[in-house]
């Protein structure tokens, strides 16, 4: 079962992989997710989970980093029990304007296989609620900079 979405993005690819490899700034714009970076080279991370972002309670769960290609893919694999495990990938290509953002959950395991509704509005939930917040969050990051001359966003390039 995969959920994805796209967006077109006006900031550049390096600006939206600044964000994502930004692991402390994820508690600012997703609410289901807590990451700590534990090394750099290869990444390594503490990652906890919550399902319900109402619910204050996080759980530590087994994560890996699959691919980090600079300004281009970061996937992560999230293994929170033996019933279900997913991935969620953030990919990034330049278009005309700055970036196409296409981010996604690939999920496997029982609980998917048993096509339980629960999940898939699960899932789709906290993708949209991630990506609104992911757009808001850089929009407050780097529109609030100073314009340039023109009216343009001089920092945003």
């Amino acid at each position: 079962m995969e959920f994805r979405r796209e967006h077109d993005l006006a900031f550049t690819p390096g600006q939206v992989w600044a964000v994502l490899l930004d692991f402390e700034s994820h508690r600012q714009w997703n609410p289901y997710v807590r990451l700590e970076l534990l090394h750099s080279d290869p990444i390594a991370l503490r990652y906890w989970l919550r399902m319900n972002p109402h619910k204050p309670k996080l759980l530590e769960v087994p994560a890996t980093v699959l691919a980090a290609y600079p300004e281009r893919l970061l996937t992560i694999d999230v293994r929170p029990s033996f019933l279900l495990k997913f991935g969620e990938s953030f990919a990034l290509s330049p278009n005309g304007t700055g970036t196409r953002l296409v981010h996604s959950y690939r999920c496997s395991g029982l609980l998917v296989t048993l096509r339980l509704p629960g999940i898939r509005k699960s899932f789709e939930t906290m993708l949209g609620s991630v990506d609104r917040r992911l757009i808001a969050h850089l929009e407050r990051r780097y529109r609030s900079k100073p314009r340039g001359p023109s009216g343009s966003n001089f920092w945003a390039r």
